[in-house]
C-alpha cells in the first residue's frame, strides 16, 4: 500500500492502527454503498477521492462494511490487520530507559534451515533493532524486549523456535556494557 491509502487508514483507525476502533459512518445507499455521508471528516480527502479509496480497499479486502441499521461501520478484515502489522513492523523500535536495570536480554534460536529466509530476515531485523550477535544464534541486548522479539518472529512464521530469557548476572560483560554505552555507575539504577 501507498503513503496515502497508509494517511487515509491511520485517519480512520487512529494513529494506533493495532487497536482496530472502527468508527461508524453515516448513511450510505445500503445496497449499493456509493453514497458516503459528509459526516465524516477526514482531513485531506475529497468526498470523490474517499469514495474511491473506499472501493480500493474493499476490493483489496483490506476493509469491509457491516451494516448497523441506517448506519454502516467500516472494519479491518484479518488481510487488512495483517497489513497494518506489516506498517507497525516497519516502525518497530524497542523502548530504552533512562536507566539500565542491570539485567541482560538473550534471544536464542533454532531455527531448521527450510525456514532459511525467515531466520536471515530475523537476523537483519535484530541487527537493526540494534541487538548484538553474542555467538551464531544467540544475541543480547540490555533492556527490555521481549514484547518485540515475539512480535518480530511471530511475523516470520518462527516464534516457536525463538526463546527469549533475561540474565541477572554475567561474567566479563565489560566489552558488552562498552558496546551499548553502559557505563556501570551512571547508567544503572540504584538496587
Amino acid at each position: 500500500m501507498d503513503y496515502v491509502t497508509r494517511n487515509f487508514l491511520e485517519q480512520i483507525f487512529g494513529k494506533d492502527l493495532l487497536k482496530f476502533s472502527s468508527p461508524v459512518v453515516g448513511t450510505w445507499r445500503s445496497k449499493t454503498h456509493r453514497r458516503v455521508s459528509y459526516k465524516l471528516d477526514i482531513s485531506g480527502f475529497n468526498p470523490t477521492r474517499l469514495i474511491k479509496t473506499f472501493w480500493r480497499l474493499r476490493q483489496k479486502d483490506i476493509i469491509e462494511y457491516l451494516e448497523d441499521g441506517n448506519n454502516v461501520r467500516i472494519v479491518l478484515t484479518e488481510n487488512g490487520k495483517k497489513k497494518i502489522l506489516s506498517y507497525k513492523f516497519d516502525d518497530l523500535s524497542i523502548f530504552k530507559p533512562k536507566y539500565w536495570d542491570s539485567r541482560w536480554r538473550m534471544i536464542a534460536f533454532d531455527i531448521p534451515e527450510s525456514k532459511k529466509k525467515a531466520r536471515d530476515a530475523l537476523v537483519q531485523k535484530m541487527k537493526d533493532l540494534g541487538l548484538l550477535q553474542f555467538q551464531k544464534s544467540l544475541w543480547i541486548y540490555p533492556y527490555e524486549c521481549k514484547n518485540e522479539m515475539d512480535f518480530v518472529s511471530e511475523i516470520f512464521g518462527v516464534g516457536k523456535y525463538v526463546h527469549y530469557m533475561t540474565i541477572s548476572e554475567m561474567t566479563n560483560d565489560c566489552m558488552i556494557r562498552q558496546r551499548f554505552n553502559l557505563d556501570q555507575n551512571r547508567n544503572r539504577k540504584d538496587k
